[in-house]
């Protein structure tokens, strides 16, 4: 077979059902011909190998998925957070990257450098698909031009109130000119590193019922993604059923409070249900949901992606007063729950390298702190991840046919203990081994 060649390590796994130990991957022209048992390999292929890579003291696992990041803020770095979730957002609207040329923070040319830098931490973290909210037609442009992570780019787009109105009636003219020039820049991409045009009306206390429905349109008809920040804080729970608290005064600050803004009575998921039954969406955070919630998201179809380390930092986890995530009530409600990192202004201070952008810790996160099935995320961050951006399940496992993106984690052969779950356990870094 031409160009074939074999990786062998010590074990694979996938999301669907590849288990080996040993293990071996057989690679052709960039795609997956054949894995599982070394021997098995061999025999899909005809008898032979062709050149043999030795992975010693390694799991080999597909690419990552992180269905939710900010790679435009990458250049800002980790921040601490004080407390108030409003004066945070205060704080990256005033520093991050700004799409206006000849700004204070370098107009286009510094969010397309950000954007990269994010493209090459996630690559290094052995995430092969992103999610990534872009907060202007430049973050779009330029992940659309750095080749190596695929994924979707959802426009961030904000209005509420009067403004709400005016900004969807221009959305689908701004949606199809970034979907013009997205086409031209990929026109020499390989399939395996392409970016498909999404929509991310930010939140239910930036963005109005009027443009989560025209956002949800366009997607019908031209396939563009959906996704949206929902229920995060509880302060966005308050200023959609009363009308009230810190987001009013932000929305004061910024000129974008109008007598047109009310109170709804609503939870936010409630309050977006009409926009939910026209998906499917991909919801961002959902941290503050009941069981009633958890129905309609079911019902609709959404996925929901979980930034555990965000969480954490934001101080939503709070098991002492019945704050947690319900990630698992979700997925046994049949709802599609994937793992994201968000910014990387949440994570640790010393992260580095790929590690501040990976998803690989935030398995960890969840494995340490919930004892949750390292085979659930495992889904989490694949298969799962993959089906909320509307993308290809397979393309992120093992299976035969599809592009090769195969990452690995240092294991210790003669333990005893499954791979995978070692590989949670031992804190040991990611190697990009193909794609």
């Amino acid at each position: 077979m031409l160009g074939l060649k074999t990786y062998i390590a010590d074990a694979i796994c996938d999301a669907l059902g590849v288990r080996a130990r040993p293990g071996a991957v057989a690679v052709a022209e960039g795609r997956i011909v054949a894995a599982g048992e070394p021997a098995q390999v061999a025999a899909a292929c005809g008898g032979e190998l062709g050149r043999v890579v030795s992975l010693p003291n390694m799991l080999l696992l597909p690419g990552f998925v992180n269905a939710h990041a900010h790679l435009g803020l990458t250049s800002m770095g980790p921040r601490p957070y004080g407390g108030s979730f409003t004066d945070w957002l205060r704080m990256a609207m005033r520093e991050a990257p700004a799409p206006a040329p000849g700004s204070a923070h370098g107009g286009e040319g510094e969010i397309r450098r950000s954007v990269a830098r994010g493209v090459e931490l996630s690559r290094d973290a052995g995430v092969g698909w992103v999610g990534d909210i872009a907060g202007s037609a430049a973050a779009v442009l330029g992940r659309c031009g750095n080749a190596g992570v695929a994924g979707v780019g959802y426009l961030e787009c904000f209005g509420i109130g009067s403004r709400g109105q005016l900004v969807a009636g221009e959305l689908g003219a701004k949606l199809e000119g970034i979907e013009g020039e997205v086409a031209r820049i990929q026109e020499r991409e390989a399939a395996g590193a392409r970016v498909v045009l999404g929509v991310q009306p930010h939140a239910p206390y930036s963005a109005g019922l009027e443009l989560y429905v025209e956002a949800a349109r366009l997607a019908q008809r031209r396939g563009y993604r959906l996704s949206t920040h929902l229920a995060e804080t509880e302060e966005e729970i308050r200023f959609v059923r009363e009308g009230a608290g810190p987001f009013v005064d932000l929305l004061r600050e910024l000129g974008r409070w109008d007598g047109s803004i009310r109170a709804t009575g609503l939870h936010p998921v409630q309050w977006l249900e009409r926009a939910l039954k026209m998906g499917p969406w991909l919801l961002a955070h959902c941290n503050y949901v009941e069981d009633v919630h958890i129905e309609v998201l079911a019902r609709c179809g959404a996925s929901v992606v979980y930034c555990p380390v965000a969480s954490d930092y934001f101080g939503h986890h709070q098991p002492w007063r019945g704050s947690v995530h319900r990630y698992r009530q979700m997925l046994e409600a049949g709802v599609n729950v994937c793992l994201g990192t968000d910014s990387i202004l949440c994570q640790p201070a010393d992260a580095t390298g790929g590690a501040s952008l990976g998803v690989l810790e935030q398995m960890r996160h969840l494995y340490r702190r919930d004892g949750t099935d390292p085979k659930v995320l495992l889904r989490m961050v694949t298969v799962n991840g993959m089906r909320a951006m509307g993308l290809a399940e397979v393309d992120a496992t093992l299976q035969g046919g599809v592009a090769a993106k195969l990452v690995g984690v240092a294991i210790d052969p003669d333990d005893p203990t499954d791979p995978l779950e070692q590989a949670l356990r031992n804190g040991a870094g990611v190697s990009v081994v193909e794609g």
